[in-house]
């Protein structure tokens, strides 16, 4: 390992040097080469040492890049993955599994299953049956299966706003019309608008509706009121209930996560289907594994018929790993990324009192209300001469002027212009290195 201070050798923050990081202390960083044990830290797992992902296809750090070939572009704060070395248990197996030098057919999932259903069991107090356990390539295909099942082409598919960008991309490509619901702010949380809600869900054009839980990007973890509500009006109007739950696992203390299985109302859960991965809880979205399933079997059949996802054995084994030994990386993970979101919480109101703040109930990601810097450099003109939304001129603008690259908020649907979505899943040095330049740039706006 090097132990750099300041990261002087344009390692992962990409030229922030001793200016962006002189209140911290000397940075150690994991190196393209360096080889060793997974880091640990007063017997702890360490997700304080930078770790180093530049120059290695990573969608995070090496996309932005590309954009600005100047060297504008120094942080990379939006791509909805960590910055973290996996749990070594992921990369032990992994390495085992390549002990054996040949890449066939697998003959079964079934170990998998299993260990999905025992992680749900223990974590979410859910029990699943292994056998309704759908394995797939990632959330994506099983929910575009399932909108081509539940969805004519041309039909509505309602969405709470603002929602992940994703989605809207999942609509397009079945040539369904996403259908928003603007939420509202009220006390510092994002709340549904039941009247507006209804009145969609009543609409016979509309047979689908995709449910965020935790909501990517406000951070709402729904209660289980609310989720039954959403579930009865969806019931009540012959609507089939999208359940996508990658973020399950990231809920902060004083909430918990409600699996739309496990509701109370059996009718409800089974006029639904759920998603979920572990590739945000365990960092490996790159293995590409996924599962879904419903307690309808007429549902499930009904999607099958319309879902053809291959898997790799590597994503398998891995999954399986991160499921059957990693719930204590995971816990420790946890404590850290509560503190950083604290650390921004506090940061902000400090720092950039300007800068509207929701605080998120989950995931790890923030959402952020630029507004007031955006009427400060007169965005929205700008935006209209380049054919942009003002988010998308932000984006820009923050890039050129602060070095950090966060994800535009008219990407989330109706309820997302002025902000935008900033990524806590990294090391405090970066967080902080991040938001200093942040800071600088809207003090100078």
């Amino acid at each position: 390992m090097s132990n750099d201070s300041g990261l002087n050798r344009r390692n992962f923050l990409k030229g922030a040097g001793m200016t962006a990081l002189a209140t911290t202390a000397p940075i150690t960083v994991i190196a393209d080469d360096d080889e060793g044990k997974p880091l640990f830290r007063s017997g702890n797992y360490d997700f304080e040492t930078v770790y180093n992902r530049e120059g290695h296809n990573c969608a995070r750090w090496d996309g932005p890049a590309k954009k600005y070939p100047g060297g504008e572009f120094k942080y990379g704060m939006g791509v909805a993955t960590m910055d973290f070395e996996c749990a070594p248990c992921i990369t032990e197996a992994l390495a085992e599994r390549c002990k054996h030098r040949t890449w066939g057919y697998m003959s079964s999932t079934d170990s998998l299953k299993e260990a999905i259903a025992e992680f749900n069991a223990e974590r979410h107090n859910l029990e699943l049956d292994p056998s309704v356990i759908q394995i797939s390539s990632g959330v994506y295909p099983g929910m575009i299966a399932s909108l081509r099942t539940f969805s004519r082409p041309g039909t509505k598919v309602a969405l709470l706003s603002p929602n992940y960008s994703g989605f809207y991309y999942m609509t397009k490509h079945t040539y369904t019309i996403a259908d928003d619901s603007q939420m509202y702010l009220q006390d510092g949380r994002y709340e549904i608008d039941w009247d507006d809600l209804e009145m969609r869900l009543a609409n016979p054009e509309t047979q689908s509706m995709i449910v965020c839980n935790p909501q990517n990007p406000t951070g709402n973890v729904w209660t289980e009121e609310e989720l039954l509500k959403i579930g009865e009006l969806c019931l009540k109007n012959n609507v089939v209930v999208l359940s996508d739950e990658i973020h399950s696992d990231f809920v902060r203390p004083g909430h918990e996560f409600i699996p739309f299985a496990r509701l109370p109302d059996k009718a409800v859960v089974a006029n639904s289907l759920s998603f979920n991965s572990g590739s945000k809880t365990f960092n490996m979205a790159g293995m590409k594994n996924a599962y879904w399933h419903s307690t309808d079997p007429k549902l499930l059949e009904r999607v099958k018929h319309n879902h053809f996802s291959t898997v790799s054995t590597l994503g398998c084994v891995a999954s399986e790993a991160a499921y059957r030994d990693g719930s204590e990386w995971l816990d420790q993970l946890l404590a850290y990324l509560d503190d950083n979101h604290k650390f921004v919480e506090n940061y902000v109101a400090k720092n950039m009192p300007s800068v509207g703040y929701t605080r998120p109930e989950g995931t790890y990601l923030n959402w952020l209300d630029f507004s007031k810097t955006m009427d400060a450099i007169n965005a929205e003109d700008m935006a209209a001469k380049k054919e942009v939304t003002p988010e998308v001129y932000m984006q820009d603008w923050l890039v050129m002027n602060s070095g950090v690259y966060l994800n535009p908020g008219s990407n989330y649907g109706m309820g997302g212009p002025g902000n935008m979505r900033f990524n806590v899943g990294s090391s405090r040095k970066v967080v902080k290195a991040a938001l200093d330049a942040l800071a600088g740039a809207v003090r100078n706006a």
